[in-house]
């Protein structure tokens, strides 16, 4: 039995017949330590336009599901109430706020750990809307 050219695949070459599954029987195998953490069923990501959009991150939220919230569309003065409407809200459900870029925040539910690799050069803790 040879090999065909399947051109699903993009050219490579692929078995032309069936072949018998190998079996390692390995004594030596330890079995996997690391734990596995289910990731979030989803993330809602919001660009609202106005305050009342607040609820919706508050159900979100409190649902579990991760929000990333967009105030890109906001006058400067309901950005910064909707900020401290978030912080908040995390504050209360011992959830999490990232800034991910110039007012564009995740807000995380307590049970999702988020893992900052890069930190901005700010490192005052505080939020500038600017």
């Amino acid at each position: 039995m040879g090999a065909l050219r399947d051109e699903h695949h993009n050219g490579w070459l692929m078995p032309s017949g069936t072949y018998s599954a190998a079996v390692y029987d390995d004594e030596w195998v330890e079995p996997e330590t690391v734990s596995s953490v289910p990731a979030p069923a989803k993330i809602v990501s919001l660009r609202p336009t106005g305050f009342e959009a607040a609820r919706t991150v508050g159900e979100h939220i409190r649902a579990s599901t991760p929000v990333v919230m967009d105030l890109t569309e906001m006058d400067e003065a309901e950005a910064k109430r909707m900020v401290d409407f978030a912080s908040g809200l995390v504050f209360g459900t011992q959830g999490g706020i990232e800034r991910i870029a110039r007012r564009v925040f995740l807000l995380t539910p307590a049970d999702v750990e988020v893992m900052v690799i890069d930190r901005p050069l700010d490192d005052t803790g505080f939020y500038n809307q600017s």
